[in-house]
């Protein structure tokens, strides 16, 4: 009888154990305060682009173009999704990075998500109403080719309607 209660109370204690570990390393969504320190790419023009508050909002209304160069990472393509407020979180949209079909297979320089790729010394039209899926189809499946690439060293660019190839 000793015998059985302390084998269930130990297999109990494992349990108890095993989902304490599960809950504590599960990544926690966003703080506000985390929210509310992120910038937009209104931040970034004014920063980068040295423009007034107005000309950002102006420059950003039609969308950017996210622009990635050949030494852009993973981590970095994330870091900045989030950073400038296009994604909430950062591993669920690694997570559908990897899932999300990618029809335009890139090349051996091209960013390596999965068996998914982004490909470099590209720009994205990207817009804060896009959701993750389809910023995610986006990076996989639209990219436009930048051929004068160090023309400019920035993330992003505005993004004019009349050179948008959507």
């Amino acid at each position: 009888m000793k015998k059985k209660v302390l084998i269930i109370s130990g297999i109990f204690l494992v349990a108890i154990l095993v989902t304490g570990y599960y809950f504590l390393n599960k990544p926690l969504p966003p703080t506000q305060e985390e929210l509310s320190s992120r910038k937009t790419v209104e931040d970034y023009f004014i920063e980068h682009m040295h423009v007034s508050a107005e000309e950002a909002k102006t420059m950003a209304s039609d969308g950017v173009m996210l622009r990635l160069s050949p030494t852009s990472t993973f981590q970095g393509v994330i870091g900045n999704l989030y950073y400038y407020g296009f994604i909430d979180d950062q591993v669920a949209f690694e997570k559908l990075l990897t899932e999300t079909a990618d029809n335009t297979p890139g090349d051996e320089n091209s960013i390596k998500v999965g068996e998914n790729t982004i490909d470099v010394n590209s720009s994205y039209s990207l817009n804060y109403s896009m959701s993750n899926e389809e910023i995610a189809g986006t990076l996989l499946n639209k990219a436009q080719s930048e051929e004068n690439f160090s023309r400019y060293n920035y993330l992003f660019m505005p993004n004019h309607k009349e050179t948008n190839n959507e």
